[in-house]
C-alpha cells in the first residue's frame, strides 16, 4: 500500500485549503481510473468535479466531444507510478534483489569506451579520462588531457531491447488489487523506458479467453474480464468462425497464456534488435488455448492447455525470445501455478519470480534495470 504522509502544524489562518489544485485532482482521478477502469466522462457525470481546470493544464483533452487523457496526463501517471515503485525499492530491505536505480533520472553505467566523433559530451567518464591521461603521461604533473584520452560511458544504442509486457486479464486478477498493481507497473516501466532507455521498444498485450494488443492510451482503462459462469467443471470447444457469431456469449474470464505468447512472439519477430523478451505477469495456470482453428476453454486447469502453452514457449526460445515470468502469489492456492511456471521457465530458459502484487513493481523494475546493465557489459 502506498504510504500517506501528513504534516501537522498550528493553524494561523493563513493556510488555504487547496481542494482544487489541478495536480492533486489529476492524481486522485487517475488513481480512480487505474483501480476501476472508468472513463473521464463517467467520472464527470457521477461527481461534482469540474474537469475544465485539468483541460486548461493540458492533462486531459476532448476528442469527438469526450474527455480522454492527454500525453501530458499519461506522462504524469507514468512518473507517479515510477516514483511510488522507486520509493518502495529504496525503502525495502528484504529480498535478494539489488537495485541499480540511483534516482528517477540517473542510471549507473560501469563500462566506458574511447570517445568517438558524435558521442554526447554529457556521457564523458571523467574518472576513466583522467586515468587514461595519467597512464599516457606516466603520472607527470600537471596532467595534460589530449583528445585520445577522452572516455565516454557505453552507449545505449548498442544494446537496444524490445519487450512485451504480457498482462493477465482473467477473472481472478480482479482480486486483491492484482490487476491494479499490474497496470501501475506497466505504466512505471513505460516511464522508465521513456526517460532512461529511449532506444528500447515496449509493447503491451492483454490475455483472457482471447488476447489483444493494448495501446498505451487504453492501458489505464482496461480491466480483467468478470467471471460469468461458476460451474465447477467447464469444457468448451469453438471453431474460429464461431467466435464472431457467439462473441457476446463466450465467457472471457479464462487464462489464455498460449495466445498471449503467440501474439507477443509475432510482435517481437518484427524487431531487429538482438535482445527481445516477454515479461509475463499472471496469477494462474492456463485454462484456454488454441489447437489449429479451435479455441478450448477448460476448467479446472488441464494438461492439454499447459502442453500447448509450453509448446508456444518453446517457439519463443527457438527465435531467441526470453520469457521472464512474474507469478503473483496473493492467493493461498498458488502451488500448482508455481509448478507450471517451473516448467515454463525450463522450456524458455528465462527466469521466474514469485512476488505478491504489492511487491510486483519492485521485482519487475529491478529485473529490467539489472538486465539492461548486463547488456552494456
Amino acid at each position: 500500500m502506498t504510504p500517506i504522509f501528513f504534516k501537522y502544524s498550528k493553524w494561523d489562518g493563513s493556510q488555504a485549503a487547496d481542494f482544487e489544485n489541478p495536480q492533486l485532482v489529476m492524481d486522485q482521478i487517475t488513481e480512480f481510473i487505474l483501480k476501476y477502469g472508468v472513463s473521464l466522462d463517467t467520472i464527470q457525470d457521477q461527481t461534482s468535479l469540474d474537469l475544465d481546470s485539468l483541460e486548461d493544464e493540458g492533462y486531459i483533452k476532448k476528442i469527438k466531444g469526450k474527455y480522454v487523457l492527454s500525453q501530458k496526463g499519461l506522462n504524469r501517471m507514468q512518473r507517479k507510478a515510477l516514483l511510488e515503485i522507486f520509493g518502495s525499492m529504496r525503502k525495502s530491505s528484504g529480498g535478494s534483489h539489488e537495485s541499480n536505480v540511483r534516482g528517477i533520472n540517473e542510471m549507473v553505467f560501469e563500462d566506458s569506451k574511447v570517445y568517438e566523433y558524435g558521442d554526447p559530451l554529457s556521457h564523458i567518464d571523467l574518472n576513466s579520462t583522467l586515468k587514461q591521461a595519467l597512464h599516457r603521461s606516466r603520472v607527470s604533473l600537471p596532467i595534460e588531457i589530449e583528445r585520445e584520452d577522452f572516455m565516454v560511458h557505453e552507449s545505449e544504442e548498442r544494446s537496444r531491447c524490445a519487450t512485451v509486457v504480457l498482462l493477465d486479464m482473467s477473472g481472478s486478477m480482479l482480486r486483491s488489487g492484482k490487476f491494479y498493481n499490474a497496470k501501475k507497473v506497466a505504466l512505471a516501466l513505460q516511464g522508465l523506458v521513456q526517460t532512461q532507455f529511449q532506444n528500447d521498444k515496449l509493447y503491451f498485450v492483454g490475455f483472457y479467453s482471447f488476447s489483444k494488443v493494448l495501446k498505451l492510451t487504453d492501458l489505464p482503462y482496461v480491466m480483467p474480464r468478470p467471471v460469468r459462469i461458476f460451474d465447477s467443471c467447464i469444457y468448451l470447444e469453438l471453431k474460429r468462425e464461431e467466435l464472431v457469431e457467439h462473441r457476446g456469449r463466450i465467457p472471457e474470464h479464462f487464462t489464455n497464456i498460449h495466445e498471449g505468447l503467440r501474439i507477443s512472439r509475432r510482435i517481437l519477430a518484427s524487431e531487429t534488435c538482438q535482445n527481445r523478451q516477454i515479461l509475463l505477469i499472471t496469477d494462474g495456470e492456463p485454462t484456454a488455448h488454441y489447437e489449429g482453428d479451435k479455441l478450448f476453454l477448460i476448467y479446472p486447469p488441464n494438461e492439454r492447455s499447459a502442453k500447448e502453452t509450453l509448446r508456444e514457449a518453446g517457439k519463443c526460445k527457438k527465435e531467441g525470445i526470453i520469457i521472464n515470468t512474474f507469478a503473483l502469489i496473493d492467493d493461498y492456492y498458488y502451488f500448482d501455478l508455481a509448478n507450471f511456471v517451473g516448467k515454463l521457465t525450463n522450456v524458455s530458459r528465462g527466469r521466474a519470480f514469485y512476488p505478491t502484487s504489492e511487491e510486483l513493481g519492485r521485482y519487475v523494475l529491478d529485473d529490467y534495470v539489472a538486465k539492461r546493465r548486463k547488456m552494456l557489459w
